[in-house]
């Protein structure tokens, strides 16, 4: 597709991800990563490894992946909006614009980088070694954060992964007792779940089953459309 195809096209859509798609065609997304992506973890070399991306929206992360050398990258997210964990306070008046087109998003990205990335449409509660297989390397980035159930989903992630997981998320950091694992509830006002301090976030991955799990700096990536994003980020990672 000519570069001003593939600009007028990307103009038709509302964009999660800030994507180089080529030629001077950037989509402008809701968060840009780009100057921040070594803060998340994610390996440098990942020549020989299977990879999964979890919750990928626009493919940012898995786009990534293949990138940096993967050999195969899979890239997961929900089809239906409606089958999103949307409080019960917010799903008749929220927007779900961003996730209605996300599939079209994706695949207008993959076709302008000439990307072999293989997307499933698969809750990240239904990810399942039976149908997916294991990988080497499990990313999951601002996910858990939106889910009622996170542990299960913690648990989901460990259960297709032969050797690290990265988890990134929102955290809070102002609790009265910083060491102690604690999470903040909202399900009311925000498409926010649970907001745990960074005690938390390490704990979920060490009752999932992982062995060793270390916590990176925090850091913060500003929204840059949508409305305001609160809490500064962390990337953890655990190793099976």
């Amino acid at each position: 597709m000519p570069v001003s195809g593939i600009s007028e096209e990307v103009e038709r859509y509302p964009w999660y991800h800030t994507l180089d798609l080529g030629g001077g065609v950037v989509t402008r997304g809701m968060f840009d990563h780009r100057g921040s992506e070594d803060r998340y973890g994610l390996p440098p070399d990942l020549h020989g490894l299977r990879c999964l991306d979890v919750g990928t929206m626009d493919g940012f992360w898995a786009f990534a992946m293949e990138r940096r050398g993967a050999a195969e990258v899979v890239a997961v997210d929900v089809e239906d909006p409606e089958a999103l964990d949307w409080p019960a306070s917010l799903r008749h008046r929220v927007v779900k614009t961003v996730d209605e087109t996300k599939a079209r998003r994706f695949a207008l990205a993959q076709r302008a980088l000439g990307s072999s990335v293989e997307r499933r449409p698969c809750s990240v509660y239904d990810l399942d070694p039976a149908a997916l297989g294991q990988f080497d390397v499990v990313f999951c980035g601002d996910l858990l954060v939106h889910l009622k159930d996170p542990a299960t989903a913690v648990e989901r992630l460990r259960s297709v992964c032969r050797g690290t997981t990265i988890v990134c998320n929102p955290v809070k950091e102002h609790f009265p007792y910083r060491r102690r694992p604690l999470a903040q509830l909202d399900g009311v006002d925000e498409f926010e779940w649970w907001l745990p301090n960074r005690a938390a976030l390490q704990r979920l991955l060490q009752a999932a089953g992982f062995r060793h799990v270390r916590c990176n700096a925090p850091f913060a990536l500003p929204a840059t459309a949508g409305g305001p994003w609160k809490g500064r980020r962390v990337s953890v990672r655990g190793l099976v």
